[in-house]
């Protein structure tokens, strides 16, 4: 509310309401107009419990003296008003308060005005949600659980902090406005996805102008995540998501988001474990291990080299997706399988067994077990290896988790690359849930099995967890014998 045109005499406005003893009735009568949009007259009765002598006075001076004296003070605010009206201010209390202090915010008005803008903001994902129609119900209650909002204001923070010191102050944008410009900026990066393994930097520095956009450690990257994982994964509940822990518990790694959206946070450091896999060099099972200066020169002989040196040795390696897209890759022959496990500790365990089945025997260099660990949410360089592998035909084959998250992992890498399911089926789980031992509730929202429908059934009728290490030496010993068939085929 701002002060009206009128006829009045502002020294004797001053005089009655404009001193230090009569601040708290102001103070409690521009509360009351802001409380009430700004209404043009005031009513009712305002008190204070242990009023000074100035104080009293003061009220005198307004008032008259009061009907009733008491401990406390009594101010009827009808009564104030004719008082102005009739005398020094015609325009009535409201007016004269914000006379004497300044505007008065309209906070309905403004609260309003604040919830149209982030409704504006939220809206700004409608073309995304659009193309990935399951988006929005997640959108709607990701937002309404206040995360949009903390993530704007964590941005808005940051900004302030970046700007500190560099020229002149600037007021940051209101939180709504940033909101509303992270949310443009997450719809133009979900608009290019997905891609075919490009970088996160150089993704952001096409999409958004800066190549640290997307970072982790930013407030937008990790809404981004947040949105990414929705839209290319499973989510779990909505208001299990935050700024902080975009995805929640249990749910996809940042690297693991993107990589399922074909983004790799660089081609350093999206790797993949494998076991067995023969280098394309012209004779793989001759070729050195040390050939001085060619092989360094040249990407793919070294990895080439490598491969083959780490197979005939029997033992895991690690491939940078720049190693996986050298070339040094040879394909599998027609006929072949490759194994995929989600954990670790099946290569490891694989990898002990075939070292230990020849001791004493010369490693022979033709073709023999193939496995490559999706370590979780398969990477860029996990699907491209397994890519390059097949090129020629050879099958894939893979065993994950027996929990939710595992069977969403599951259903990710069968979207980028087709494979058959390995001890992975509803028989399968029941032979090991018959065999007992230790396990977790399964928990979480339920997910399908489109590979055996019946698999996601058993699962949710047992309701227990068997993780891939329950299982790790059975399954080392069909990769290293070569037998990979289900319980339900043997």
């Amino acid at each position: 509310m701002t002060a009206t045109a009128h006829v009045g005499d502002p020294a004797a406005l001053t005089r009655l309401l404009g001193g230090p003893h009569t601040r708290w009735l102001v103070d409690r009568v521009r509360a009351r107009i802001a409380a009430s949009s700004g209404v043009a007259s005031l009513s009712g009765t305002v008190r204070l419990a242990r009023p000074t002598p100035e104080e009293r006075d003061a009220v005198t001076l307004l008032v008259g003296r009061p009907r009733r004296p008491g401990a406390g003070l009594s101010v009827d605010l009808a009564d104030v008003e004719q008082i102005l009206r009739r005398g020094p201010w015609p325009a009535g209390l409201a007016d004269a308060v914000v006379t004497l202090t300044g505007p008065v915010v309209d906070r309905r008005a403004q609260r309003a005005a604040e919830s149209d803008a982030w409704a504006a903001a939220q809206a700004e994902l409608a073309s995304a949600t659009a193309r990935w129609p399951d988006l929005s119900e997640w959108w709607d209650a990701w937002c309404a659980a206040g995360n949009l909002k903390r993530a704007a204001r964590a941005e808005a923070t940051r900004r302030q902090r970046a700007g500190a010191g560099a020229g002149p102050h600037r007021d940051a944008p209101a939180p709504p406005m940033v909101a509303r410009e992270m949310v443009r900026d997450v719809t133009a990066v979900l608009r290019v996805l997905p891609t075919s393994g490009e970088p996160l930097a150089v993704l952001a520095r096409r999409v958004l102008g800066d190549a640290h956009g997307l970072d982790a450690d930013r407030p937008l990257g990790r809404l981004a995540v947040a949105v990414v994982a929705a839209a290319f994964l499973a989510p779990g509940p909505a208001d299990a998501s935050t700024v902080e822990d975009p995805v929640g518990d249990g749910s996809p790694s940042t690297r693991e988001t993107w990589a399922a959206a074909g983004v790799v946070l660089s081609n350093v450091a999206s790797t993949v474990l494998c076991l067995g896999v023969p280098g394309a060099g012209p004779d793989p099972g001759g070729l050195p291990v040390a050939e001085p200066v060619a092989v360094r020169l040249d990407p793919s002989a070294a990895t080439s080299s490598a491969l083959e040196a780490m197979r005939l040795a029997r033992v895991p390696v690690v491939l940078t997706l720049d190693q996986v897209r050298s070339g040094g890759v040879a394909a599998l022959a027609p006929q072949a399988v490759v194994h995929v496990c989600e954990n670790p500790t099946v290569v490891e365990v694989a990898a002990a067994r075939w070292a230990s089945s020849s001791h004493g025997a010369e490693p022979s260099p033709g073709p023999g077990p193939v496995l490559v660990c999706g370590w979780g949410q398969p990477s860029t360089a996990v699907v491209e290896l397994l890519r390059a592998l097949t090129s020629c035909g050879a099958r894939v084959r893979y065993h994950g988790d027996f929990d939710w998250p595992g069977l969403r992992i599951a259903q990710a890498l069968a979207a980028r690359v087709p494979w058959e399911p390995w001890r992975f089926t509803a028989a399968d789980y029941r032979a090991a849930v018959d065999a007992g031992g230790p396990s977790r509730p399964l928990t979480g929202p339920p997910a399908p099995s489109p590979w055996d429908p019946a698999l996601a059934e058993a699962m949710a009728e047992a309701g227990a967890v068997v993780e891939e290490e329950a299982v790790a030496d059975e399954l080392a010993a069909h990769v290293i014998s070569g037998r990979s068939g289900s319980a339900a085929e043997r």
